[in-house]
């Protein structure tokens, strides 16, 4: 019942013509997706621990195996899901929310693709 609304609600939504929310949407998720392959590409052949956190104050704060790296696209992923259906459903009621929540789901992945891209260059 819930995924049938959910449907119905993007495919039906007349805020699939409005061009500010659906570029958004595509850097959005080209963005995830280029955040995916850098990782993916950078340290799927890693056998030692990796730098996942670092502090500039403290310095290195977390080491672990590779593949907890891949949290950081897995949560932007989530945001842009959970952002584009709300920005969809707010677009008749609210247009300037979903406006808003389109942008700062591109905007996350933006700020996680400096991080992955910082994170990169701390561990190579």
């Amino acid at each position: 019942m819930i995924l049938l609304r959910l449907e119905e609600l993007i495919l039906l939504n007349p805020a699939k013509r409005d061009k500010l929310i659906m570029i958004n949407f595509f850097s959005g998720v080209l963005i995830n997706i280029v955040l995916w392959a850098i990782l993916i590409f950078n340290f799927w052949q890693s056998s030692e621990y990796v730098i996942l956190r670092y502090n500039i104050y403290f310095g290195i704060s977390d080491f672990g195996p590779w593949y907890k790296i891949l949290w950081l696209p897995f949560w932007g992923a989530v945001i842009l899901a959970i952002n584009y259906p709300a920005a969809f459903y707010f677009y008749l009621r609210q247009r300037p929310l979903s406006y808003y929540l389109a942008a700062v789901a591109t905007g996350v992945n933006l700020i996680m693709l400096v991080v992955a891209a910082l994170l990169v260059y701390i561990n190579w």
